[in-house]
C-alpha cells in the first residue's frame, strides 16, 4: 500500500499506472437525500473513492454531491470514480451510450474505473444480487464474453474511462478473459471479508497484476426487488432495467459479534467494523464499506494509524467454515437465503433485526 502512511490518502497502484484509494464509499442501497449527504460527508472526511453503478439508481445523487464538493477545493482528479456496466450492453455502441449516461448523471467527463458488473452478459443483477438466471446464462457465457470485453476496451480508446475491470469473477472466468484480452483487467471487485476470504482468488489476481477490491467487506443485508426509493432523476439507457433493493435483515451483527473480532477490537479500542476493514487493507485489497450514517462513515475510515499483529492476523485468517453471502459462487451451491449450505458464523442472520432499525 502506497501513499502517506497512516492517512486516508493511502492507495494501491493499478496495472494502468493509476492509483486506487485504499478505502472508498460504497453506494449500493443508498438513495435520495441520504445518498447525497453520505457522499458529501465521506468526501469531507477524506474518502477519495466513490463506488457507483448505473443499476443502483443513484448516480444523479452522487453527481449532485460531487458538484457541490467541486465548488470548493476538491478537484475532479482528486476523486476516483467507479461505475459498472449493465450486463446486456455487449456492443461498443451500447456501452458508449451507457457510459455517457453515467457520465452525465455524475457530472464528469470520464470514469477512473468501469467494471463488468457480472460475468453473465445477458442477465442483470446487483453487486450483491446474482442474476436470477445466472446458472443457465453461464452456459452461454463464453460465446458472448469476448464481444463484451472488446467493447469495454473500446471505451478506453475513446477516453471515456481510464481503466476497465470485472466484478464477481472467478479464477476460471478470469483465465478465459486473459486468453483474448488486449487490456488486462485492472480490478476484480468481489465479496471479501474474514468469513469469505477467497484466498486462492485473491492470490491468483495479485499474481496476474489484477488489484482486488472488496465490495460488502462488512457483509450484506438480505435483499429483494422492491420499489425504488432513490429519488433519482437521472437518465436511463433505453431498455435498461432499474432495480432497487430494500433491506430486511442484517448480516453485520453475527460477523461483528464473533468473539475473535470483538476481542481484537477491544484490545485496539476500535470497533469490530474497523478490525475487519483493517484486515482487508493488510492483505492488499481496497475496501468499499457502505453507509449513510455520518458516524459510521467517519469510523470506517479510521483504519490507517494502527495495524493488526501477526497473531491477530492469523486468528482472523483461520475463521471457519467460510460462508458466501452473495457473489461469484455458482448459484446452485447457495440456499434460498443466499448462504452456502451448512452452518457458519453468519447463520444467526435470521435472528438479527435490520441494523438501520436497531441503530436508529
Amino acid at each position: 500500500m502506497k501513499g502517506k502512511s497512516g492517512t486516508p490518502g493511502s492507495y494501491f497502484l493499478l496495472n494502468t499506472g493509476h492509483r486506487i484509494p485504499a478505502i472508498g464509499l460504497g453506494t449500493w442501497q443508498s438513495g435520495g437525500d441520504l445518498c447525497i449527504e453520505a457522499v458529501k460527508t465521506a468526501l469531507s472526511m477524506g474518502y477519495r473513492h466513490i463506488d457507483c453503478a448505473h443499476l443502483y439508481g443513484n448516480e444523479s445523487e452522487v453527481g449532485e454531491a460531487l458538484a457541490e464538493a467541486f465548488k470548493g477545493s476538491l478537484k475532479r482528479e482528486d476523486v476516483f470514480l467507479t461505475s459498472k456496466i449493465f450486463c446486456t450492453m455487449n456492443s461498443l455502441n451500447k456501452m458508449e451510450n451507457s457510459v455517457r449516461v453515467s457520465l452525465k448523471n455524475l457530472g464528469v467527463s470520464y470514469l477512473d474505473l468501469y467494471l463488468m458488473h457480472w460475468p453473465e452478459s445477458s442477465a442483470f443483477g446487483d453487486a450483491t444480487d446474482p442474476p436470477s438466471k445466472s446458472g443457465n446464462e453461464y452456459r452461454q457465457f463464453l460465446n458472448r464474453f469476448k464481444t463484451t470485453w472488446n467493447a469495454m476496451e473500446g471505451l478506453v480508446e475513446l477516453g471515456l474511462v481510464r481503466a476497465i475491470g470485472v466484478s464477481n469473477f472467478s479464477i476460471q472466468q478470469i483465465k478465459e478473459l486473459l486468453k483474448f484480452a488486449k487490456i488486462v483487467p485492472a480490478v476484480n471487485q468481489v465479496e471479501l471479508h474474514p468469513f469469505w476470504r477467497q484466498d486462492e482468488l485473491v492470490k491468483f489476481c495479485q499474481l496476474k497484476g489484477i488489484h482486488v477490491s472488496a465490495h460488502t467487506p462488512l457483509g450484506v443485508p438480505t435483499s429483494s426487488p422492491g420499489t425504488s426509493d432513490s429519488g433519482s432523476g437521472g437518465e436511463d439507457e433505453p431498455g435498461t432495467p432499474r432495480i432497487s433493493f430494500r433491506r430486511s435483515r442484517s448480516v453485520h451483527g453475527p460477523m461483528l459479534k464473533l468473539s475473535v473480532v470483538a476481542e481484537i477490537a477491544d484490545k485496539h479500542k476500535k470497533t469490530p467494523e474497523q478490525v475487519i476493514l483493517r484486515w482487508g487493507l493488510q492483505r492488499g485489497t481496497s475496501v468499499l464499506p457502505c453507509s449513510v450514517k455520518p458516524d459510521r462513515i467517519m469510523r470506517n475510515i479510521d483504519i490507517f494509524s494502527w495495524s493488526l499483529s501477526a497473531d491477530e492476523w492469523n486468528r482472523l485468517n483461520q475463521i471457519e467454515p467460510q460462508v458466501c453471502l452473495f457473489g461469484n459462487v455458482p448459484p446452485n451451491t447457495l440456499s434460498d437465503s443466499g448462504f452456502m449450505p451448512g452452518s457458519g458464523p453468519l447463520q444467526a442472520v435470521h435472528e438479527m433485526e435490520d441494523d438501520a432499525e436497531s441503530n436508529s
